[in-house]
C-alpha cells in the first residue's frame, strides 16, 4: 500500500475515535439532497456527461464493496436494472445519479443495521476495515465525487 493509502487510512482510524457514525450518517443525507438540487440545473458543461458517468460509476463501486461485506444479508436488497452508462443521454445520468445516490444510502445502511448484530467490515484503501471507518471514507468520497459533478455546472 502507498504511504499516502496508509496516512489516508490512518486520517480515517483517528477521525473514527472521535466521530459518531450516526452523525456522519446524517452528513451522507443532507449531501444527498444538495446533490440531488445540484442536479436539477440545465446549465451544463460539454464534459458534464463524462463527469456524470465516472462519479456513478465509483459511487457503484462503493455499493458493491458495501455488498460483498454484506454477505447474504445483501440479498436483501434489490437489484436495480440500469443501462449501461455509456448509452445514457445527460438527462438520463442526472436521473440515475439521484437513483444511485438513494441505493448507496439503503446499501449503507443495510451495512451499519448488520453492524449491529453481527460483526461486518468493508474495504477501502486497499483494506478491509469496520464500519466506522468505512463511513467516514465513503463520506470523502462522496464529497469529492460531487465537487467533480458541480465543477461542470455553468454560470451558477
Amino acid at each position: 500500500m502507498a504511504d499516502t493509502e496508509t496516512n489516508a487510512l490512518d486520517a480515517l482510524r483517528d477521525e473514527a475515535q472521535t466521530t459518531s457514525t450516526p452523525d456522519v450518517r446524517a452528513h451522507l443525507g443532507r449531501m444527498a439532497d444538495e446533490h440531488a438540487a445540484l442536479l436539477t440545473g440545465e446549465a451544463w458543461s460539454a464534459g458534464a456527461e463524462d463527469t456524470l458517468r465516472a462519479a456513478i460509476g465509483m459511487e457503484r463501486k462503493a455499493q458493491m464493496e458495501m455488498r460483498i461485506g454484506l454477505g447474504t444479508d445483501a440479498d436483501a436488497l434489490p437489484i436495480r436494472k440500469t443501462k449501461a452508462l455509456a448509452d445514457m443521454t445527460l438527462d438520463e445520468l442526472r436521473a440515475e445519479a439521484r437513483e444511485n445516490r438513494v441505493m448507496t444510502l439503503r446499501v449503507l445502511d443495510l451495512l451499519l443495521d448488520t453492524a449491529g448484530r453481527r460483526p461486518v467490515r468493508a474495504w477501502t484503501l486497499g483494506e478491509e476495515v469496520p464500519p466506522e471507518i468505512y463511513i467516514l471514507s465513503l463520506r470523502g468520497r462522496l464529497d469529492r465525487l460531487g465537487q467533480r459533478v458541480a465543477e461542470q455546472r455553468l454560470g451558477e
